[in-house]
């Protein structure tokens, strides 16, 4: 389930309380959803209850209950909790997230933000390093990869003199090697469940699981998302944390399940399930990259 699903899903509940009130409803307020930092208590959190009770003549406590009880119902969310004052916890079913990699596997080239929104955060980065020539200094330092992942992570070049030696080393705590080192491996793994005659035709959503799976397949769901909010604040900042937040979930992930079974294990639908899992990590990561001028190698 991805967020847009989700936001259309807090829309109906909001839409029904206020017609049982007799009032109509507002639309739903802007930035009402976002992801939960505490897995795996809920996948996401809104404060649509706590936006809107006062419009509709209720405590958000009270609209809150009826929102979850109306969510509930929805076959892609298995659990809403009410917290503190009115805050909606949600958690989403791990096939209906497994469901947005096989969506993103099957946009293909097409996957991604609108050519507008592509185009402000790409501006955005070019202006950051245009109008700094203290940040233009680190180009013959660290390279353009670095440059631009790291002007699109601040606007000034002192937050990151201290990290000019890092950003030249090939460790999981540069952020650069951290995403790129990840797209590879997924492309490694592909390779290899290539090799291994593994079809991405037996998938089923069913089949992943295990909490790394569904970890990464809800930091992929929240891509599109995450790309459009960062475009219309002009803070590509949310790409770059989530790119390196899906890196490491994706290389959690890849340790833990393994798309390539080994020499005495059949393949079998699982394994199809991860390949689509991994290919959907290729995808989102390397989109995420580009969309800021930085490369997504295959190969490291």
């Amino acid at each position: 389930m991805t967020p847009e699903l989700l936001q259309t899903a807090l829309a109906r509940a909001l839409a029904s309380s206020a017609a049982a009130r007799g009032i109509d409803s507002d639309p739903v307020p802007d930035s009402t959803l976002r992801r939960a930092q505490a897995q795996p208590h809920c996948d996401w959190v809104s404060t649509i209850a706590l936006r809107s009770a006062a419009s509709l003549h209720t405590d958000p406590r009270t609209l809150a209950e009826e929102f979850a009880s109306r969510l509930r119902d929805d076959t892609g969310i298995t659990r809403v909790d009410v917290a503190g004052p009115g805050f909606l916890n949600i958690t989403v079913s791990s096939s209906s997230l497994a469901q947005v990699a096989a969506d993103i596997v099957g946009s293909g080239t097409a996957f991604g933000p609108d050519q507008d929104t592509a185009a402000r955060i790409e501006a955005t980065v070019d202006e950051r390093i245009a109008s700094n020539p203290e940040l233009r200094t680190l180009l013959p330092v660290v390279g353009s990869d670095s440059l631009r992942f790291v002007a699109a992570r601040s606007s000034t070049a002192s937050s990151h003199a201290a990290d000019v030696g890092l950003l030249r080393t090939a460790r999981p705590d540069n952020p650069v090697y951290l995403v790129q080192v990840a797209h590879s491996s997924a492309c490694r793994v592909e390779r290899r469940a290539a090799a291994a005659g593994i079809s991405a035709a037996g998938f089923d959503p069913n089949a992943l699981t295990d909490a790394t799976e569904t970890a990464l397949a809800a930091a992929l769901a929240d891509f599109i998302t995450t790309t459009d909010a960062a475009a219309f604040a002009d803070e590509p900042r949310r790409i770059t944390c989530l790119l390196e937040a899906t890196a490491q979930l994706f290389l959690d992930w890849a340790k833990a399940c393994p798309v390539t079974p080994s020499i005495d294990e059949d393949i079998t639908r699982l394994h199809a399930s991860r390949l689509v899992l991994d290919r959907a990590a290729i995808i989102v990561l390397a989109t995420g990259l580009r969309l800021l001028g930085v490369r997504a190698p295959e190969r490291m």
